[in-house]
């Protein structure tokens, strides 16, 4: 009975991590490709997926939000696609969630970095070529992946000096920073 257990147990465990993995992951800043460890790819994949787990509007189901900016999400996917950014295509798809109400399957992710505007974002979702702009995403998550340190070289000096005013708990993950020094995250 125990080794059933066991077993199936295992067997739950690497169908999870197979449904966490990512097929592609390919990291931009300032004009050049960073070169990722295994670790730090799988680092980077699971902070993207914590970043949209949840977010507010997006252009799909709530496209009143957005006015008629909503018409270029195209041409702002391509932007960031082209500039620094986080781009994660995922084995298998996962569920974005929005505080508006409904659900996206989520099969690539893409996050833009270094915007002039915003410290992290703008984010993005597509699932068989269905493709969707998310505000209000995971705010934490976000800054975890600003803050990385292994970014820190490739990332400009803003990023440096907002990372380093950020307080962190015990295990190391940001905690809510007051908000005259919280940076914008789309």
């Amino acid at each position: 009975m125990k080794l059933v257990f066991a077993a199936a147990a295992a067997a739950s465990l690497m169908q999870f991590s197979l449904l966490a993995a990512a097929q592609d992951v390919s990291l931009r800043l300032g004009g050049k490709e960073v070169p990722l460890t295994s670790a730090l790819r799988e680092r980077v994949a699971g902070l993207a997926r914590e970043v949209l787990k949840r977010c507010g509007p997006n252009t799909l189901q709530h496209p009143g939000n957005f006015g008629l900016s909503v018409l270029a999400s195209g041409e702002r996917w391509r932007r960031v696609l082209e500039g620094s950014r986080l781009y994660v295509a995922y084995a298998e798809p996962f569920e974005s969630v929005s505080h508006l109400g409904g659900r996206l399957p989520v099969s690539e992710a893409l996050i833009g970095l270094e915007d002039k505007e915003l410290f992290v974002g703008p984010d993005f979702t597509r699932h068989r070529g269905a493709l969707a702009e998310h505000l209000q995403c995971e705010y934490l998550p976000s800054l975890e992946l600003a803050c990385l340190p292994e970014l820190a070289r490739h990332l400009p000096a803003r990023y440096r000096e907002t990372c380093a005013r950020l307080e962190r708990d015990a295990a190391g993950r940001i905690v809510m920073p007051p908000p005259d020094i919280a940076p914008s995250c789309s």
